[in-house]
């Protein structure tokens, strides 16, 4: 008997001081909780980082689904020459002086919703689009038009000035960066096709002639790139801001074999114009909605 008493005083008192240690190291609280301390730096800034992006998460949901677009804004048309011919005879060439003007136009289209970059808030997503946007231009024009007579080029000054009206639909294919800040840079690629109408012609008579207008319609293939960035107000709706440049298939026919359109004699020609390796440059600023 006095052996058993002697063992068990024996383990209690190897047992006793490890029991106070851990539950002093347990730290309990009032309400019978423990705190327990984690030393390790590495895990406590991956922690915080972690409910920041669970946070930035919760405040700010991406949606895929259908959306609707209007913008306006302003655009830049240049085209590096312009060639004249006509059944008379006579050819030309001069520089197109480029001129600004104002665009409007809207999208509708689907935005995926995409992949997560690893486990953070950040997003790789794809839209696809219908854009469709007018432009305006008035297009002051320099050069000669004449004929060669052997190595001889007899022409005159003109001075063409016309009223372009362009419009423009491509389908466009848009990657997008979705941030935790709502904040989303973008870019993309667009292939379509343009109508060009071109009226109030004017200034290819020479001096002293009549001057007669005349209008024409021609279409063309159409290629875009994209540069912008978006900023989510709500969920569902944002602003954007967007850059694109525009070409058009090189050589547009303003007006091709146009009756009655006298130049350099006064017998009727048949006269073609066209204008070379035609560019638009456009900044544009929108409202979207996504509707779910």
């Amino acid at each position: 008997m006095i052996q058993k008493r002697v063992l068990f005083s024996f383990v209690f008192l190897l047992i006793a001081p490890l029991w106070t240690t851990a539950y002093s190291a347990a730290n309990f609280k009032d309400d019978d909780s423990v705190a327990v301390e984690n030393t390790d730096a590495r895990a406590k800034e991956q922690l915080t980082k972690s409910l920041k992006n669970f946070s930035l998460d919760q405040d700010f949901h991406y949606h895929g689904g259908v959306y609707a677009a209007l913008y306006g804004g302003g655009g830049y048309l240049d085209s590096d020459r312009w060639n004249y011919t006509d059944t008379q005879g006579n050819i030309g060439m001069g520089n197109y002086g480029g001129s600004w003007g104002g665009i409007g136009g809207l999208k509708a289209g689907y935005q995926f919703k995409g992949w997560k970059i690893g486990r953070s808030p950040y997003r790789i997503t794809e839209a696809v689009e219908f854009d469709g946007f007018y432009a305006g231009y008035s297009n002051p024009m320099n050069g000669y038009i004449g004929s060669f007579s052997g190595p001889v080029f007899h022409g005159k000054s003109v001075s063409p000035d016309m009223q372009l009206n362009v419009g423009i639909m491509t389908i466009n294919d848009i990657t997008k960066l979705i941030t935790p800040y709502r904040f989303a840079p973008y870019i993309g690629f667009g292939v379509g096709g343009g109508i060009v109408t071109a009226s109030n012609i004017t200034g290819l008579a020479p001096a002293g002639a009549a001057d007669v207008t005349h209008s024409s319609t021609t279409g063309a293939f159409v290629l875009a790139e994209i540069l912008g960035a978006e900023y989510y107000l709500t969920d569902h709706l944002s602003i954007f801001i967007e850059g694109k440049f525009i070409y058009f298939d090189s050589s547009v026919s303003i007006f091709k074999n146009v009756e009655r359109f006298d130049i350099m004699t006064s017998s009727a020609a048949k006269a073609s114009f066209a204008l070379s390796n035609f560019f638009q440059y456009i900044g544009v600023a929108g409202v979207k909605y996504v509707f779910w």
